[in-house]
């Protein structure tokens, strides 16, 4: 295993290195200019989207005593040059000494420092000294007029170490200790660990948020009005992750694109916002006419070459396949799941972690703290740098870490509730990846990736987004009946699965038609008592009951009730989910007393192992309030919805069918107590969400729409 490789910082020491000022080692002259780029800003297009930032930055260079150096920091492209100029802009208005130096390279950095020492005033004598940064820093702490010294594009903070440590301050860049100076730096590094208790890091980030307007004028500045509408531009922005160099690159073409005329732009050259980003949905190739955008990204890679960690490149790579979304990295990237991830599988969790670090540092990646104790920590990746570094051959690699997380004993199952966020997190990356390959011919890749996706979408399903978790399932189902065959148990769990979607979906006709059929097969392959034969006739009498077949709905129960006491025992899950269906018939039936005395025993039982709060005593809870509601206790039934209503809002979200069904109940208890004002807006509030969720003609919704015309009725006059 490779163990994780030591701290860049303590890695900048160069022994065999002789640094310039040393009498025996003079460098030959290099021509240099320390006055500031100002050609690359245009007064005419003011920064957008940066004046917190410009804020925070100036006071620290302006602050009364201040010592630090400040550091703007950022991803590639993301406009911390621009943000530097403005503030030299700013300061050359208040007639102050400018120095701009430019980091990129070992030469230009030392002869532009030296060419700062000399007009501070330092002597040739003294720069052929041994001593020339401590000399420079001398020179800038007597100097009279109030400066500036900008280090540009210093993405390789080792080259500012010169003869000593730049976190230790001993380096070619370090706090002023003169009032009348401050020192500003731009980097892509934004290692704490590099930069040294003297630096104040000003973290640099796309114009991205909810509202992406300051990134729509820098398009519109540079395209100009005829490139499109406001809405569409914020489109692009939005796809271009709010990159300022992506957006002026975009702008900028469109700009040239407009001023050919038309007769003479190949075919398919994109005019507006529109067809750009179009095109760049395609490829980024489509539109980094010269490479631009990917080349940002390859030199920040190339960095962490010459830092010795190669291995970021296909762990970058790795992690542009999975979705577009946030990636649960502790769970999806650990040395278990890249056993088989190539050269990556060498790596153990330092290694990984090590690697992560320092992608985050060049701002690659976006490392996001978990919110909670219980939570998950994430990464995302920029849009354009997914686009940049997307290999279709790390697919595989993709899916085989994905399997192996989602069957890790730490991610648990989607119907566990203390693992629903993890479902949450790995559930759009499932599904991705269960796309992209399941066109490819059959493989162990693509059954892998259908077993990742038959968990996704039970998640979806237990979530309440029944619409979406059918359309996986059926999905999965194609494939599985392609590699496996109809009668293997993988393919009877997902049709059973589907099964289960189509009867909360409404579609019981339907539904009934899919148990029937893999009753048959459970009844052949695993006989009538095997327990996942119980559960196909268990969910085929719920169908039974919802197409008003309850007598026989009841007896089908009773039979499998009787089966799972034996084989599974009175107190297990699937024993008491029977019960309680059970106990939902006989009310149907008019036996509400012997459904009260089913229901409080059930209850009792799950309050025992799962607690009060678990969405199965939920359910129990909310079923026993309404037969208390049936036997006229109506005061107390509203007591136990409002605190059902509560737990599942809290726990399940607003709009979960089963808190709209909660709501429901409270509703009609609520307006049976006199609150008829109060239940009627509460009614034509679960409508409008129900035929959003479920649709117009789900029995669900029908209920409501027929609870609801019963309170618009007039009252009779006697």
């Amino acid at each position: 295993m490779l163990a994780s490789s030591g701290s860049f910082a303590a890695g900048n020491f160069r022994a065999d290195k002789v640094y310039f000022g040393a009498s025996e080692a003079v460098p030959e002259p290099v021509a240099v200019t320390v006055s500031p780029p100002l050609g690359l800003r245009d007064p005419k297009r003011p920064v957008r989207g940066r004046d917190a930032l410009l804020g925070q930055v100036e006071a620290g260079l302006s602050a009364a005593g201040n010592q630090w150096v400040q550091v703007l920091c950022g991803l590639g492209g993301s406009g911390k040059t621009t943000v530097a100029l403005e503030l030299v802009s700013r300061r050359l208005a208040r007639s102050e000494r400018v120095w701009w130096v430019d980091a990129r390279q070992e030469t230009t950095l030392e002869a532009g420092l030296r060419s700062v020492a000399r007009q501070a005033g330092a002597s040739e004598d003294e720069l052929r000294s041994g001593d020339t940064a401590d000399v420079l820093w001398s020179c800038l702490a007597r100097y009279e007029r109030p400066w500036l010294l900008v280090v540009d594009n210093a993405d390789d903070p080792a080259l500012l170490d010169g003869p000593g440590r730049l976190s230790e301050g001993t380096g070619w860049i370090r706090p002023s200790a003169a009032s009348r100076g401050s020192v500003l730096v731009t980097t892509r590094d934004s290692s704490r660990q590099t930069w040294g208790g003297a630096c104040t890091l000003h973290p640099v980030h796309p114009l991205t948020g909810e509202d992406v307007t300051d990134a729509a004028r820098i398009l519109r500045d540079h395209a100009g009005d005829t490139a499109g509408p406001w809405d569409d531009a914020r489109l692009l922005a939005r796809r271009l992750g709010g990159l300022p160099l992506a957006l002026r690159l975009a702008g900028a073409y469109l700009a040239d694109a407009n001023e050919v005329p038309a007769p003479y732009r190949e075919p398919d050259t994109p005019v507006d916002f529109r067809s750009y980003q179009a095109a760049l949905d395609r490829g980024l190739e489509y539109v980094d006419r010269d490479n631009v955008i990917a080349q940002t990204w390859a030199m920040s890679l190339q960095l962490l070459d010459q830092r010795g960690l190669p291995l970021a490149r296909p762990l970058l790579r790795l992690i542009a396949t999975f979705a577009d979304a946030p990636l649960p990295y502790t769970l999806l990237l650990t040395p278990r799941t890249l056993a088989d991830a190539g050269e990556l599988a060498q790596l153990d969790g330092r290694g990984v972690w090590s690697l992560l670090t320092a992608l985050a540092g060049l701002g690659l990646v976006d490392l996001q703290p978990a919110t909670r104790s219980d939570a998950l920590p994430t990464l995302r990746v920029h849009p354009l740098v997914r686009d940049a570094s997307l290999d279709h051959g790390a697919l595989g690699t993709a899916v085989e870490a994905l399997h192996s997380a989602a069957l890790a004993p730490e991610t648990g199952i989607p119907e566990e509730l203390d693992y629903w966020e993890h479902w949450a997190l790995l559930q759009p990356h499932a599904l991705d990846l269960f796309h992209r390959v399941v066109g490819s011919e059959p493989s162990d890749q693509t059954i892998a990736a259908a077993t990742a996706a038959n968990l996704a979408a039970r998640h979806l399903y237990v979530k309440g987004l029944y619409g979406q978790a059918c359309d996986e399932f059926e999905a999965v189902l194609a494939h599985r009946r392609v590699t496996l065959g109809d009668t293997h148990p993988h393919t009877l769990a997902t049709w059973y699965e589907l099964a289960g979607a189509l009867r909360e979906l409404g579609e019981a006709e339907r539904a009934r038609e899919e148990f029937e059929a893999i009753l048959t097969h459970r009844r052949v392959i695993l006989g009538d008592t095997h327990p996942h034969t119980l559960a196909t006739r268990y969910e085929l009498a719920l169908v039974l009951r919802e197409l008003g077949e309850v007598e026989r709905a009841r007896g089908e129960l009773e039979a499998v009730l009787a089966h799972e006491r034996d084989v599974l025992g009175d107190t297990h899950q699937s024993t008491l989910d029977t019960r309680y269906e059970l106990a939902g018939t006989l009310t149907e039936l008019g036996e509400v007393e012997r459904a009260r005395e089913e229901l409080e025993a059930v209850l009792a039982h799950e309050r025992d192992v799962l607690g009060d709060t678990h969405p199965s005593a939920l359910t129990t809870r909310h079923g026993l309030a309404w037969v208390l509601r049936e036997l006229g206790e109506v005061g107390r039934a509203r007591e136990e919805l409002e605190a059902i209503f509560a737990h599942r809002r809290a726990i399940l979200g607003d709009t979960h069918p089963h808190t709209l069904t909660t709501r429901h109940s409270l509703a009609l208890v609520r307006h049976e107590l006199g609150e008829v004002g109060w239940a009627r807006e509460e009614l034509e509030a679960i409508l409008a969400h129900r035929r959003a969720i479920l649709g117009d003609t789900h029995p669900h919704t029908l209920a409501t729409r027929i609870s609801l015309a019963g309170l618009r009725q007039p009252r009779a006059v006697d």
